[in-house]
């Protein structure tokens, strides 16, 4: 007979390497998933920077022959665009007979003290019109 008897269970030296790995698993699981949240915000506050773009073409229009160079601002009604502000720039490039125009219009906002912005920047020609 053998005077080894089968022992059952685990070591403590394996129980304490499973419980490493496992350590290790969970804080590289938390630390994915909070660079995915911070993503998924940063993603909404642009997605919500480009609707408040259009919303500020469709409020605030652009008629040719009201095209002057100068700055304009505003803030946006209702509690889901409240940290959101708007600012459009109009430059004129070239000669001013030339009519040719640089508009540049910004969303800014701010959210748990972190600010940011989108911008669009376009050209336009507005001759004036004859008569």
């Amino acid at each position: 007979m053998s005077n080894r008897v089968a022992k059952k269970g685990s070591t403590l030296i394996e129980v304490m390497l499973t419980m490493a790995i496992l350590g290790i698993a969970g804080i590289a699981l938390v630390s994915a998933t909070s660079q995915c949240l911070a993503v998924i915000r940063t993603t909404r506050l642009y997605n919500q920077a480009h609707t408040l773009l259009a919303r500020v073409d469709l409020e605030h229009p652009l008629f040719d022959e009201d095209i002057l160079p100068g700055t304009e601002r505003g803030q946006f009604s209702g509690s889901d665009y409240s940290g959101f502000s708007w600012e459009r720039t109009i430059e004129v490039v070239g000669d001013e007979e030339d009519r040719l125009f640089e508009i540049r219009t910004r969303i800014l906002w701010t959210e748990r003290g972190r600010s940011g912005f989108e911008e669009v920047v376009y050209y336009r020609h507005a001759p004036e019109a004859e008569g």
